[in-house]
């Protein structure tokens, strides 16, 4: 089944960044708006923030659940190697996933080829009602993003050399 997915950062997008050496608490009106996102676009969110380490899927639905969150948790990015950025984290989720369309909510940029589907947020203010629009217009066009690459060493690898 493939699906929309909304790759959500926390700290600069849900969480907006009060302070330089200060990560502000989750913005209930940041998660309305990936309420919106999220429901419009009929996407499920996979968590990209570092965050998702030591933490469930369910966990991470609570987290957001218990601030407003109405939408579903559906996975997390993959742990890339030391020195990998998030866009190959993102990239390697995609590589296994089949979606229809995606979108990258983040204050970063550090996104690679996937930068045409960055909704970059600024982090002291997070996601703002204005984002949403071009977030769901991000959504809705056709992936381009090669999908079920295998990556080497895979089971798919093996199964092609037998």
């Amino acid at each position: 089944m493939t699906r929309r997915v909304i790759f959500l950062d926390i700290d600069g997008v849900l969480a907006p960044i009060r302070q330089w050496d200060r990560y502000g608490d989750l913005d209930p009106a940041c998660i309305q708006v990936l309420n919106e996102i999220a429901a419009r676009g009929g996407a499920d969110v996979v968590v990209s923030f570092t965050w998702r380490y030591g933490k469930t899927i369910a966990e991470l639905q609570e987290i957001l659940d218990a601030a407003g969150f109405t939408g579903r948790v559906l996975d997390k990015t993959p742990t890339g190697a030391l020195g990998a950025d998030r866009g190959e984290e993102i990239a390697a989720w995609l590589a296994e996933h089949a979606v229809s369309g995606y979108v990258i909510v983040d204050d970063h940029v550090d996104m690679g080829e996937l930068r045409t589907h960055l909704v970059l947020t600024h982090p002291a203010h997070g996601l703002q009602p204005a984002d949403a629009p071009r977030a769901i217009a991000t959504l809705m066009r056709p992936n381009r993003w090669r999908t079920a690459v295998p990556r080497q060493g895979s089971a798919r690898d093996e199964i092609g050399r037998s």
